[in-house]
């Protein structure tokens, strides 16, 4: 996670507080509320990193990425 720029963790924590959401919705809520400039492009990179994963007209946080988040108990995104 430290490899992540700070758009990256701020897009990160948002599916880390909303596990699965409508891809649309998605990217509304990251431009319009969170001021992120390309959100479709900083989620397919943590698609790659395999922290989210997409789904059917969604985009959800990792399996991985969220048995990692239980196992480590509370994870700090600076």
């Amino acid at each position: 996670m430290r490899s992540l720029n700070d758009e990256e963790k701020k897009v990160l924590k948002y599916f880390i507080t909303y596990r699965s959401v409508g891809e649309i919705l998605a990217v509304r809520e990251l431009m319009g509320l969170y001021k992120v400039r390309d959100p479709a492009k900083i989620i397919g990179r943590l698609i790659e990193l395999r922290l989210l994963s997409r789904g059917i007209g969604c985009y959800n946080i990792s399996k991985e990425f969220l048995e990692y988040l239980r196992r480590k108990g509370r994870v700090e995104i600076k």
